[in-house]
Protein backbone atom coordinates (compact mmCIF):
# COMPACT_ATOMS: atom_id res chain seq x y z
CA UNK A 1 0.00 0.00 0.00
CA UNK A 2 2.92 2.38 0.69
CA UNK A 3 4.16 2.11 -2.91
CA UNK A 4 0.60 2.69 -4.21
CA UNK A 5 0.34 5.86 -2.08
CA UNK A 6 3.62 7.19 -3.51
CA UNK A 7 2.36 6.61 -7.05
CA UNK A 8 -0.86 8.43 -6.22
CA UNK A 9 1.05 11.42 -4.78
CA UNK A 10 3.17 11.58 -7.96
CA UNK A 11 0.11 11.37 -10.20
CA UNK A 12 -1.72 14.08 -8.23
CA UNK A 13 1.38 16.32 -8.51
CA UNK A 14 1.49 15.81 -12.28
CA UNK A 15 -2.21 16.63 -12.53
CA UNK A 16 -1.60 19.83 -10.57
CA UNK A 17 1.20 20.88 -12.95
CA UNK A 18 -1.01 20.14 -15.97
CA UNK A 19 -3.79 22.25 -14.45
CA UNK A 20 -1.39 25.19 -14.01
CA UNK A 21 -0.18 24.90 -17.62
CA UNK A 22 -3.78 24.71 -18.79
CA UNK A 23 -4.57 27.92 -16.91
CA UNK A 24 -1.68 29.71 -18.66
CA UNK A 25 -2.90 28.50 -22.06
CA UNK A 26 -6.47 29.60 -21.30
CA UNK A 27 -5.22 33.10 -20.42
CA UNK A 28 -3.17 33.18 -23.62
CA UNK A 29 -6.19 32.04 -25.62
CA UNK A 30 -8.36 34.79 -24.07
CA UNK A 31 -5.73 37.43 -24.90
CA UNK A 32 -5.47 36.29 -28.53
CA UNK A 33 -9.25 36.12 -28.88
CA UNK A 34 -9.53 39.67 -27.50
CA UNK A 35 -7.11 40.97 -30.14
CA UNK A 36 -8.98 39.10 -32.88
CA UNK A 37 -12.21 40.72 -31.71
CA UNK A 38 -10.59 44.18 -31.76
CA UNK A 39 -9.30 43.66 -35.31
CA UNK A 40 -12.68 42.36 -36.46
CA UNK A 41 -14.46 45.35 -34.95
CA UNK A 42 -12.09 47.79 -36.63
CA UNK A 43 -12.34 46.01 -40.01
CA UNK A 44 -16.11 46.23 -39.82
CA UNK A 45 -15.89 49.99 -39.25
CA UNK A 46 -13.54 50.63 -42.18
CA UNK A 47 -14.54 48.01 -44.77
CA UNK A 48 -16.36 50.61 -46.90
CA UNK A 49 -13.45 53.09 -46.79
CA UNK A 50 -11.46 52.74 -50.03
CA UNK A 51 -8.62 54.85 -48.59
CA UNK A 52 -8.17 52.34 -45.81
CA UNK A 53 -7.73 49.35 -48.16
CA UNK A 54 -4.05 48.81 -47.33
CA UNK A 55 -4.62 49.24 -43.61
CA UNK A 56 -7.52 46.82 -43.85
CA UNK A 57 -5.27 44.33 -45.63
CA UNK A 58 -2.63 44.68 -42.89
CA UNK A 59 -5.28 44.31 -40.19
CA UNK A 60 -6.74 41.25 -41.89
CA UNK A 61 -3.26 39.75 -42.25
CA UNK A 62 -2.68 40.37 -38.54
CA UNK A 63 -6.04 38.80 -37.74
CA UNK A 64 -5.15 35.69 -39.75
CA UNK A 65 -1.83 35.41 -37.91
CA UNK A 66 -3.56 35.70 -34.54
CA UNK A 67 -6.24 33.21 -35.63
CA UNK A 68 -3.53 30.70 -36.57
CA UNK A 69 -1.86 31.36 -33.21
CA UNK A 70 -5.20 30.77 -31.50
CA UNK A 71 -5.58 27.42 -33.27
CA UNK A 72 -2.07 26.41 -32.15
CA UNK A 73 -2.96 27.40 -28.58
CA UNK A 74 -6.13 25.32 -28.79
CA UNK A 75 -4.07 22.37 -30.01
CA UNK A 76 -1.73 22.82 -27.03
CA UNK A 77 -4.72 22.93 -24.70
CA UNK A 78 -6.01 19.76 -26.34
CA UNK A 79 -2.65 18.08 -25.77
CA UNK A 80 -2.63 19.06 -22.10
CA UNK A 81 -6.20 17.88 -21.81
CA UNK A 82 -5.21 14.49 -23.26
CA UNK A 83 -2.46 14.29 -20.65
CA UNK A 84 -4.92 15.13 -17.87
CA UNK A 85 -7.34 12.49 -19.12
CA UNK A 86 -4.51 9.95 -19.24
CA UNK A 87 -3.31 10.85 -15.73
CA UNK A 88 -6.83 10.81 -14.35
CA UNK A 89 -7.38 7.38 -15.91
CA UNK A 90 -4.15 6.17 -14.29
CA UNK A 91 -5.25 7.58 -10.92
CA UNK A 92 -8.61 5.78 -11.26
CA UNK A 93 -6.88 2.49 -12.12
CA UNK A 94 -4.56 2.89 -9.10
CA UNK A 95 -7.47 3.76 -6.79
CA UNK A 96 -9.47 0.78 -8.05
CA UNK A 97 -6.49 -1.50 -7.38
CA UNK A 98 -6.12 -0.02 -3.88
CA UNK A 99 -9.83 -0.48 -3.21
CA UNK A 100 -9.62 -4.18 -4.14
CA UNK A 101 -6.57 -4.69 -1.92
CA UNK A 102 -8.19 -2.86 0.98
CA UNK A 103 -11.36 -4.93 0.75
CA UNK A 104 -9.29 -8.14 0.55
CA UNK A 105 -7.31 -7.10 3.64
CA UNK A 106 -10.54 -6.22 5.41
CA UNK A 107 -11.97 -9.65 4.53
CA UNK A 108 -8.88 -11.36 5.95
CA UNK A 109 -9.29 -9.30 9.11
CA UNK A 110 -12.93 -10.32 9.51
CA UNK A 111 -12.16 -14.00 8.94
CA UNK A 112 -9.36 -13.86 11.51
CA UNK A 113 -11.72 -12.20 13.99
CA UNK A 114 -14.28 -14.92 13.35
CA UNK A 115 -11.72 -17.64 14.03
CA UNK A 116 -10.67 -15.96 17.24
CA UNK A 117 -14.30 -15.32 18.21
CA UNK A 118 -13.67 -11.57 18.47
CA UNK A 119 -17.11 -10.89 17.09
CA UNK A 120 -18.67 -12.34 20.25
CA UNK A 121 -19.29 -10.35 23.41
CA UNK A 122 -16.53 -7.88 24.09
CA UNK A 123 -16.73 -8.38 27.87
CA UNK A 124 -17.02 -12.18 27.77
CA UNK A 125 -13.85 -12.35 25.69
CA UNK A 126 -11.98 -10.31 28.32
CA UNK A 127 -13.41 -12.08 31.39
CA UNK A 128 -12.76 -15.53 29.96
CA UNK A 129 -9.04 -14.88 30.45
CA UNK A 130 -7.06 -17.14 32.83
CA UNK A 131 -5.72 -14.20 34.88
CA UNK A 132 -5.60 -10.43 35.14
CA UNK A 133 -2.52 -10.00 32.95
CA UNK A 134 -4.10 -12.04 30.16
CA UNK A 135 -7.35 -10.04 30.51
CA UNK A 136 -5.35 -6.78 30.20
CA UNK A 137 -3.62 -8.07 27.08
CA UNK A 138 -6.99 -9.08 25.59
CA UNK A 139 -8.40 -5.64 26.38
CA UNK A 140 -5.46 -3.91 24.64
CA UNK A 141 -5.65 -6.31 21.71
CA UNK A 142 -9.40 -5.67 21.29
CA UNK A 143 -8.89 -1.90 21.35
CA UNK A 144 -6.17 -2.13 18.71
CA UNK A 145 -8.31 -4.45 16.62
CA UNK A 146 -11.35 -2.17 16.79
CA UNK A 147 -9.21 0.91 16.04
CA UNK A 148 -7.56 -0.78 13.06
CA UNK A 149 -10.90 -2.04 11.76
CA UNK A 150 -12.40 1.46 12.01
CA UNK A 151 -9.37 2.92 10.22
CA UNK A 152 -9.60 0.35 7.44
CA UNK A 153 -13.31 1.04 7.05
CA UNK A 154 -12.59 4.80 6.78
CA UNK A 155 -9.80 4.26 4.23
CA UNK A 156 -12.08 2.09 2.09
CA UNK A 157 -14.79 4.75 2.27
CA UNK A 158 -12.37 7.56 1.35
CA UNK A 159 -10.90 5.53 -1.50
CA UNK A 160 -14.35 4.89 -2.95
CA UNK A 161 -15.24 8.59 -2.59
CA UNK A 162 -12.02 9.52 -4.42
CA UNK A 163 -12.89 7.04 -7.14
CA UNK A 164 -16.33 8.57 -7.53
CA UNK A 165 -14.86 12.09 -7.78
CA UNK A 166 -12.22 10.99 -10.28
CA UNK A 167 -14.85 9.33 -12.48
CA UNK A 168 -16.84 12.57 -12.40
CA UNK A 169 -13.65 14.52 -13.26
CA UNK A 170 -12.93 12.18 -16.16
CA UNK A 171 -16.44 12.76 -17.54
CA UNK A 172 -15.97 16.54 -17.19
CA UNK A 173 -12.59 16.40 -18.98
CA UNK A 174 -14.09 14.36 -21.81
CA UNK A 175 -16.85 16.96 -22.27
CA UNK A 176 -14.25 19.74 -22.16
CA UNK A 177 -12.22 18.01 -24.85
CA UNK A 178 -15.31 17.72 -27.01
CA UNK A 179 -15.94 21.48 -26.71
CA UNK A 180 -12.29 22.22 -27.41
CA UNK A 181 -12.34 20.18 -30.62
CA UNK A 182 -15.53 21.95 -31.66
CA UNK A 183 -13.84 25.32 -31.05
CA UNK A 184 -10.84 24.22 -33.14
CA UNK A 185 -13.12 23.30 -36.04
CA UNK A 186 -14.91 26.66 -35.78
CA UNK A 187 -11.63 28.63 -35.73
CA UNK A 188 -10.34 26.71 -38.75
CA UNK A 189 -13.50 27.60 -40.73
CA UNK A 190 -13.02 31.27 -39.74
CA UNK A 191 -9.37 31.12 -40.77
CA UNK A 192 -10.23 29.72 -44.19
CA UNK A 193 -12.87 32.42 -44.72
CA UNK A 194 -10.49 35.22 -43.69
CA UNK A 195 -7.75 33.84 -45.93
CA UNK A 196 -10.11 33.97 -48.92
CA UNK A 197 -11.09 37.55 -48.04
CA UNK A 198 -7.42 38.54 -47.73
CA UNK A 199 -6.59 37.04 -51.11
CA UNK A 200 -9.40 39.02 -52.75
CA UNK A 201 -8.21 42.23 -51.06
CA UNK A 202 -4.65 41.48 -52.18
CA UNK A 203 -5.77 41.21 -55.82
CA UNK A 204 -7.63 44.48 -55.47
CA UNK A 205 -4.55 46.22 -54.08
CA UNK A 206 -2.31 44.71 -56.75
CA UNK A 207 -4.58 46.14 -59.44
CA UNK A 208 -3.92 49.63 -58.07
CA UNK A 209 -0.14 49.54 -57.59
CA UNK A 210 0.36 53.04 -58.95
CA UNK A 211 -1.68 54.62 -56.14
CA UNK A 212 0.08 52.44 -53.59
CA UNK A 213 3.51 53.57 -54.81
CA UNK A 214 2.51 57.24 -54.54
CA UNK A 215 1.09 56.59 -51.07
CA UNK A 216 4.28 54.79 -50.01
CA UNK A 217 6.41 57.65 -51.32
CA UNK A 218 4.40 60.14 -49.23
CA UNK A 219 4.75 57.94 -46.14
CA UNK A 220 8.50 57.61 -46.60
CA UNK A 221 8.87 61.36 -47.04
CA UNK A 222 6.86 61.98 -43.88
CA UNK A 223 8.95 59.41 -41.95
CA UNK A 224 12.16 61.11 -43.13
CA UNK A 225 10.88 64.55 -42.11
CA UNK A 226 9.84 63.27 -38.68
CA UNK A 227 13.20 61.54 -38.14
CA UNK A 228 15.11 64.70 -39.12
CA UNK A 229 12.98 66.86 -36.83
CA UNK A 230 13.48 64.46 -33.89
CA UNK A 231 17.28 64.33 -34.37
CA UNK A 232 17.45 68.12 -34.57
CA UNK A 233 15.45 68.48 -31.37
CA UNK A 234 17.53 65.84 -29.55
CA UNK A 235 20.72 67.66 -30.65
CA UNK A 236 19.40 70.98 -29.46
CA UNK A 237 17.91 69.42 -26.32
CA UNK A 238 15.59 71.06 -23.84
CA UNK A 239 16.77 73.20 -20.91
CA UNK A 240 19.73 71.65 -19.04
CA UNK A 241 18.85 68.95 -16.51
CA UNK A 242 21.03 67.97 -13.54
CA UNK A 243 23.01 64.76 -14.18
CA UNK A 244 21.61 63.03 -11.12
CA UNK A 245 18.04 63.90 -12.14
CA UNK A 246 18.69 62.68 -15.70
CA UNK A 247 20.09 59.45 -14.30
CA UNK A 248 17.08 58.93 -12.05
CA UNK A 249 14.64 59.50 -14.92
CA UNK A 250 16.62 57.14 -17.15
CA UNK A 251 16.66 54.38 -14.53
CA UNK A 252 12.96 54.84 -13.75
CA UNK A 253 12.17 54.56 -17.46
CA UNK A 254 14.32 51.42 -17.80
CA UNK A 255 12.71 49.77 -14.76
CA UNK A 256 9.30 50.23 -16.34
CA UNK A 257 10.24 48.38 -19.53
CA UNK A 258 7.47 46.05 -20.79
CA UNK A 259 5.03 47.58 -18.31
CA UNK A 260 4.26 51.03 -19.72
CA UNK A 261 0.80 52.30 -20.52
CA UNK A 262 -0.22 52.58 -24.18
CA UNK A 263 -0.43 56.04 -25.79
CA UNK A 264 -4.07 55.35 -26.72
CA UNK A 265 -6.67 53.11 -25.13
CA UNK A 266 -7.97 50.04 -26.98
CA UNK A 267 -5.34 50.44 -29.68
CA UNK A 268 -4.43 47.95 -32.39
CA UNK A 269 -0.97 47.87 -33.99
CA UNK A 270 -1.31 47.93 -37.76
CA UNK A 271 2.33 48.65 -38.69
CA UNK A 272 5.28 47.27 -36.77
CA UNK A 273 8.79 48.46 -35.99
CA UNK A 274 11.79 47.91 -38.26
CA UNK A 275 12.39 46.86 -41.84
CA UNK A 276 9.85 44.64 -43.53
CA UNK A 277 8.67 43.59 -46.96
CA UNK A 278 5.83 45.70 -48.32
CA UNK A 279 2.69 43.54 -48.06
CA UNK A 280 1.69 43.92 -51.71
CA UNK A 281 4.47 45.66 -53.67
CA UNK A 282 7.13 43.13 -54.78
CA UNK A 283 10.80 43.81 -54.01
CA UNK A 284 9.87 46.88 -51.99
CA UNK A 285 11.15 47.05 -48.42
CA UNK A 286 9.69 49.54 -45.96
CA UNK A 287 11.18 50.76 -42.69
CA UNK A 288 9.23 51.96 -39.68
CA UNK A 289 11.00 53.92 -36.94
CA UNK A 290 8.17 53.11 -34.53
CA UNK A 291 4.74 51.56 -34.64
CA UNK A 292 1.38 52.73 -35.95
CA UNK A 293 -1.57 52.15 -33.64
CA UNK A 294 -5.17 52.51 -34.70
CA UNK A 295 -7.60 53.56 -31.98
CA UNK A 296 -10.86 51.75 -31.47
CA UNK A 297 -13.02 54.23 -29.59
CA UNK A 298 -11.02 56.84 -27.70
CA UNK A 299 -8.94 59.39 -29.61
CA UNK A 300 -7.21 60.71 -26.46
CA UNK A 301 -3.40 60.46 -26.60
CA UNK A 302 -1.58 60.09 -23.26
CA UNK A 303 2.04 60.17 -22.12
CA UNK A 304 3.31 56.64 -21.56
CA UNK A 305 5.65 57.84 -18.80
CA UNK A 306 6.30 60.99 -16.80
CA UNK A 307 8.72 63.46 -18.35
CA UNK A 308 9.22 66.92 -19.82
CA UNK A 309 7.84 68.12 -23.15
CA UNK A 310 10.84 68.86 -25.36
CA UNK A 311 8.73 70.22 -28.23
CA UNK A 312 5.42 70.22 -30.00
CA UNK A 313 5.94 70.73 -33.71
CA UNK A 314 4.45 70.38 -37.20
CA UNK A 315 5.99 68.75 -40.27
CA UNK A 316 5.87 70.44 -43.68
CA UNK A 317 2.82 68.35 -44.63
CA UNK A 318 0.96 69.65 -41.55
CA UNK A 319 1.34 66.53 -39.36
CA UNK A 320 1.52 67.56 -35.70
CA UNK A 321 3.80 65.79 -33.22
CA UNK A 322 4.96 65.91 -29.59
CA UNK A 323 8.39 64.92 -28.25
CA UNK A 324 8.72 64.10 -24.52
CA UNK A 325 12.03 63.59 -22.71
CA UNK A 326 12.51 60.96 -19.98
CA UNK A 327 16.17 61.33 -18.99
CA UNK A 328 18.15 59.76 -21.83
CA UNK A 329 14.94 58.46 -23.44
CA UNK A 330 12.44 60.23 -25.70
CA UNK A 331 8.92 59.30 -26.75
CA UNK A 332 7.36 60.59 -29.97
CA UNK A 333 3.62 60.98 -30.60
CA UNK A 334 2.72 61.90 -34.19
CA UNK A 335 -0.30 62.31 -36.49
CA UNK A 336 -2.11 64.43 -33.91
CA UNK A 337 -5.14 66.67 -34.42
CA UNK A 338 -4.87 68.81 -31.28
CA UNK A 339 -2.01 69.26 -28.82
CA UNK A 340 -2.69 70.17 -25.18
CA UNK A 341 0.90 70.60 -23.89
CA UNK A 342 3.77 72.97 -24.62
CA UNK A 343 7.56 72.99 -24.51
CA UNK A 344 9.03 72.75 -21.01
CA UNK A 345 5.82 71.40 -19.42
CA UNK A 346 6.11 68.51 -16.99
CA UNK A 347 3.66 65.68 -17.72
CA UNK A 348 2.70 62.61 -15.70
CA UNK A 349 2.17 59.00 -16.73
CA UNK A 350 -1.23 58.62 -18.37
CA UNK A 351 -1.79 62.38 -18.71
CA UNK A 352 -3.60 63.39 -21.90
CA UNK A 353 -1.29 65.36 -24.14
CA UNK A 354 -3.19 65.42 -27.44
CA UNK A 355 -6.15 64.29 -29.51
CA UNK A 356 -6.08 62.14 -32.65
CA UNK A 357 -7.69 62.99 -35.93
CA UNK A 358 -11.21 61.51 -35.48
CA UNK A 359 -11.39 60.39 -39.12
CA UNK A 360 -7.98 58.67 -39.21
CA UNK A 361 -7.64 57.60 -35.55
CA UNK A 362 -4.10 56.32 -36.10
CA UNK A 363 -1.11 57.41 -34.03
CA UNK A 364 2.50 57.00 -35.05
CA UNK A 365 4.54 56.29 -31.91
CA UNK A 366 8.31 56.02 -31.41
CA UNK A 367 10.79 55.50 -28.54
CA UNK A 368 14.40 56.69 -28.74
CA UNK A 369 17.39 56.41 -26.42
CA UNK A 370 19.38 59.47 -27.41
CA UNK A 371 19.82 58.88 -31.18
CA UNK A 372 18.98 55.17 -31.21
CA UNK A 373 15.49 54.04 -32.26
CA UNK A 374 13.88 51.30 -30.13
CA UNK A 375 10.99 48.92 -30.68
CA UNK A 376 8.07 50.39 -28.69
CA UNK A 377 6.46 46.96 -28.26
CA UNK A 378 9.42 45.97 -26.05
CA UNK A 379 8.44 48.75 -23.65
CA UNK A 380 4.65 48.80 -23.69
CA UNK A 381 2.53 46.58 -21.44
CA UNK A 382 1.26 43.42 -23.11
CA UNK A 383 -2.36 43.85 -24.15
Amino acid sequence: MKQGSSILILLFSMLSICAQNKSVLEQKRASIQNEINLIGKRLKQTQQDSKAALDNYLSLQRKIQKRAQLIRTLEQEDSFLDNRILRTTEVIASLEKDAILLEEEYGVLLRQALREKLSESYLSFIFSAQNFNEALKRWRYLNQYRSYRARQTQIIKETKNSLQKKHAKLNALSLEKEKLLEEQRFQQVQLNSESERRNKLYKRLKSDETSLRFELKDQQEEAFQLKSAILDLINIGSKPVADNLTGDLTQDFQRSKANMTWPIADGLVIRFFGKQQHPTLPKIEIANNGIDIRADNSTAVVAIFSGEVTASFSLPNGTQSVLIRHGEYYTVYSNLEQIFVEKGQEVGTGQQIAELNPTDQTIHFEIWRQKVRLNPLDWLRKQ
